[in-house]
């Protein structure tokens, strides 16, 4: 809501505070005559083209593409070979357990195999093969290797509870943004939308963000109903760890380049949305079709023209209660006008 402040101008002066790349053009005046105008300061704008976004603001923390833990019998531990914090290749060994027992199991499958074979009955033989290949496998378990590049995050020795040490390895080579919507805004959110993350350790990083995943159900959260989303980073960024807290800004739609005005250009009557016009140094109601809208813009469909200027509202309240008698009683909005989405720029 823009807050109204009342301006003091000394008299014959102009202020004019101009902003490029189509923000608002704020234009302070007075009448050097002292006369001619009900208010002693105007405050207005030129109509002007721009974008118009509406923005959804999300909280969460940074993930990796996948993550996976390793848990094994603290009895059976030769070798730990990594470290916390240690980059791994795949397939890099990471653990070297006891494999006596499944050495011997698949020696003694191996037996049983030849001896099939050498009687030659086909289902037998098909037994002992699927027995051999069991064993293998299980004197392979012996050894855990990397199923895919990354970082050593955890090692946990055994507790009393469990007796298992566990390490964790999470693959870093693409990074997300995982963040809770409320259910009431989870439907204006998809797949392709796009977004600006800031990390809050890293404040002066601004990352853009695609969201890739829309969770396909809602989950209870304390008191509300979320939906999980997820935001792909689009690259890297070794400063950026797993676990940091970040905002995502999720643009859920846009109007570009299309004839706007601040909101408090707007005021709601019976008869639809209204401004005020200064045409030739007189303030001239105008009615106007809004299209698009943000918590600062409105797109103008019709009414206006690029160039036009108009009064903001604390300026054109005085304008629009002296038409009140021809469009009788109306409820004016003070600052965003009801029925706007708030959000966005």
């Amino acid at each position: 809501m823009t807050r109204k402040k009342k301006i003091w101008l000394s008299v014959g002066i102009v202020v004019v505070a101009i902003a490029v790349g189509g923000t608002v053009w704020l234009v302070l005046t007075r009448s050097d005559d002292g006369g001619g105008s009900p208010d002693e300061s105007l405050a207005t704008i030129e109509v002007a083209r721009g974008d118009i976004l509406q923005t959804l603001p999300v909280y969460g923390e940074v993930v990796p593409k996948q993550e996976y833990t390793f848990s094994f019998d603290a009895d059976r531990v030769n070798v730990i070979s990594v470290s916390v914090g240690q980059r791994v290749e795949p397939d890099q060994v990471l653990v070297e357990l006891d494999g006596t027992q499944q050495e011997l199991s698949l020696l003694q499958a191996e037996r049983s195999l030849n001896d099939a074979r050498a009687e030659g009955v086909p289902a037998i033989i098909r037994e002992k093969e699927l027995s051999y290949e069991m064993a293998r496998k299980k004197l392979d378990e012996a050894t855990l290797r990397a199923p895919f590049a990354g970082v050593i995050t955890q090692i946990n020795r055994p507790t009393t509870s469990t007796g298992n040490w566990s390490l964790t390895l999470i693959d870093t080579s693409e990074l997300f943004i995982e963040a809770e919507v409320d259910q009431l805004d989870a439907p204006h959110v998809s797949v392709g939308q796009m977004a600006r993350a800031m990390v809050e350790p890293l404040p002066d990083l601004n990352l853009r963000v695609e969201i890739v995943e829309v969770g396909g159900m809602a989950v209870s959260r304390g008191n509300s109903t979320v939906v999980v989303v997820m935001g792909r980073l689009p690259e890297t960024d070794e400063s950026v760890l797993v676990g940091y807290s970040a905002e995502m800004t999720i643009t859920i739609s846009e109007a570009l380049d299309v004839l706007r005005v601040p909101i408090p250009c707007l005021q709601q009557t019976p008869r639809g949305w209204m401004v005020t016009k200064i045409v030739d140094t007189e303030q001239v109601i105008q009615q106007v079709s809004v299209g698009a809208t943000s918590g600062m813009y409105a797109e103008i469909t019709d009414g206006l023209i690029e160039g036009d200027i108009v009064l903001l509202n604390s300026a054109a309240g005085g304008a629009l209660q002296r038409a009140q008698g021809q469009w009788g009683n109306f409820q004016g909005s003070q600052g965003m006008p009801g029925g706007f989405p708030g959000g966005g720029h």
